[in-house]
């Protein structure tokens, strides 16, 4: 069992920022920017190669009460449209707070994150969603039958990151300070230490003019304790939904499932969740709550006309049935099948003045390299795709619409009449179409 760390020696130990930068350094090496400067000409090679002098000094200055966080620098990252708030930390700072990630992450286990998946080492967001599919196979066993429904609900917070209270009155200071103090031989935090973890969980930020203010609300996303504030925020709603008797819970970052086969565990989790929101700071999405009255007929609840029929679960981008067979989410199906679809397109010019057998064939074995894990030409995402999905039907269904691609293009023939001359028995007996079900089977 892990066991809690004593945060204060381990900060004035230079072996633990020595970790934290070859960490750092390993990352951005993956990212093929291994001599990206740091400042004034520094590299990130420069820094993992002389990690011991630099160690020592940051565990020097620590222990000696003279480290001051700096001011984040505060960008614009847009994506898909959208403008979020970025934070750029200076690279000491970095090492600090990724080293303090890793220290207050441990402890925080061990103080117990119940349900919670997010950002913690062996946990993610398939672990979610399989914990679902085993709560759900395990109601299939005692229930009476097959119609008798489990009852869901999928929620979030409304801007979790940019709404989080952070002033010096904010609840989640007394649950980090709990946690930080964990493996203290005295149980309590140092002035000298909290207002280091403090410093660089809320810095100062500057912005474009120059300009320096600290937030009461919103974490500074980009420094590397943010995950962990994330986590902990609103752990006294975890353990309270938990406590309902044979409740189902799981949360991931400002994501959160609940499920329960009695209506009246789910009105209770309710109340609780509201009673206790205020207080933490946060609310939730109503708009974009659902509710589902899980069962494989999918009929929707007559005694609360929230929880409509349905007989699956997508959440965190992962499909879990009525049943407890679990799948990649529809977003992520329709892009693996675009990127074959988009290959085989490709592939149809060069085979054009083949007779049509032989161009079929031809696609097939183009297919089975994409679908061959072992192959670096192989479509990106199939050993994800065979790893998480046990839905059967699923897989069945990505084979039947793989092979009608490929007569699609083999015969020009749209929707399934290409099947009349290029059938499905030929293109798997004869041509040796490998099947996403069989694959499966093999694991």
């Amino acid at each position: 069992m892990t066991e809690p760390v004593d945060i204060e020696r381990r900060l004035a130990d230079p072996k633990t920022y020595e970790d934290a930068i070859l960490r750092i350094f390993e990352k951005k090496r993956q990212r093929g920017s291994p001599f990206g400067e740091i400042g004034q000409g520094v590299t990130y090679f420069d820094a993992v190669t002389n990690r011991a002098s630099l160690g020592r000094a940051i565990a020097h200055s620590v222990a000696e009460g003279q480290y001051r966080p700096q001011p984040v620098d505060l960008w614009v990252l847009e994506t898909n449209g959208k403008q979020r708030a970025a934070h750029m930390p200076t690279f000491v700072d970095h090492v600090v707070g990724s080293t303090l990630f890793q220290l207050v992450s441990q402890n925080a286990r061990c103080y117990g994150l119940p349900g919670v998946y997010s950002y913690l080492p062996g946990l993610t967001n398939v672990g979610a969603m399989r914990s679902l599919a085993g709560f759900l196979r395990e109601h299939r066993k005692q229930a009476a039958h097959h119609r008798q429904p489990v009852y869901v609900m999928q929620s979030d917070f409304e801007k979790y990151g940019d709404n989080l209270p952070v002033g010096p009155a904010a609840a989640l200071w007394d649950v980090l300070r709990e946690v930080v103090a964990l493996g203290s031989p005295s149980g309590v935090v140092s002035q000298n230490t909290w207002d280091l973890i403090t410093g660089l969980a809320r810095p100062v930020v500057r912005d474009a003019d120059g300009a320096e203010f600290s937030r009461l609300r919103g974490v500074a996303m980009g420094t590397p304790l943010v995950p962990i504030l994330a986590n902990l925020a609103v752990v006294p709603m975890d353990r309270a939904v938990l406590e309902i008797d044979g409740i189902f819970y799981a949360r991931y970052n400002d994501d959160f499932l609940i499920a329960h086969p009695d209506l009246a565990a789910m009105h209770e989790a309710d109340a609780r969740i509201d009673a206790l929101l205020s207080e933490l700071g946060v609310k939730r999405k109503l708009a974009k709550e659902r509710r589902t009255a899980l069962s494989a007929p999918g009929l929707p609840c007559t005694d609360d006309p929230a929880y409509r029929g349905g007989n699956r679960i997508d959440s965190l981008g992962l499909s879990v049935s009525y049943a407890g067979t679990m799948a990649v989410g529809p977003k992520h199906l329709q892009r693996f099948l675009s990127r074959i679809a988009t290959r085989i397109d490709g592939v149809a010019p060069a085979l054009a003045p083949l007779p049509l057998h032989d161009r079929a064939r031809q696609l097939v074995l183009t297919t089975n390299v994409m679908l061959d894990v072992t192959n670096p030409f192989a479509m990106t995402g199939v050993s994800a795709l065979l790893d998480v999905t046990t839905d059967r039907g699923v897989l069945k269904d990505l084979d039947f619409r793989i092979a009608r691609k490929i007569v699609q293009v083999a015969t020009g023939r749209t929707g399934v009449r290409g099947f009349r001359l290029v059938s499905p028995a030929t293109l798997r007996r004869e041509f040796g179409l490998v099947s996403l079900v069989h694959l499966r089977n093999l694991r």
